[in-house]
């Protein structure tokens, strides 16, 4: 399985969780703004954040277009908006960067909290035979 077979399926994942999201909390059936957003911040952006650790580092143009299309349609149920909104705009309104730099920002920090000394720069560096990542062996 490559990134973009592993993206395309986090997408339909994300499709049916859009789907129920939906059910439980369209615009007109009163569930507040920020109960909207928790929803998405807890369960939509952590769904599609299974498996970045090894693609999202550095992600490429088109894999940050493909989650930006993923995103838009949680941004326009969040926000209630007309849907020619512009994805960038949803995200100033309701403060939400756009889910490749978040799941940077989320890698970066997943780093810093167990204890890597450095980020690597890329992930596809590969060491002389040999070598060893971890310190003890």
């Amino acid at each position: 399985m490559n990134w973009n077979t592993h993206l395309k399926a986090q997408s339909t994942r994300a499709t049916q969780l859009y789907q129920n999201l939906l059910k439980i909390a369209w615009k007109s059936w009163g569930v507040p703004l920020n109960h909207r957003r928790t929803l998405y911040k807890t369960v939509i952006e952590r769904v599609l954040a299974h498996g970045a650790v090894a693609w999202c580092l550095e992600p490429t143009v088109r894999i940050a277009r493909k989650l930006s299309t993923i995103q838009r349609p949680f941004l326009l149920v969040i926000s209630g908006v007309y849907r020619t909104t512009s994805t960038a705009a949803l995200q100033i309104i309701l403060g939400i960067p756009p889910l490749h730099l978040q799941l940077q920002r989320d890698l970066e920090f997943l780093f810093l909290q167990t204890s890597v000394t450095s980020i690597p720069v890329k992930l596809k560096k590969k060491l002389p035979d040999g070598q060893h990542t971890h310190r003890n062996i």
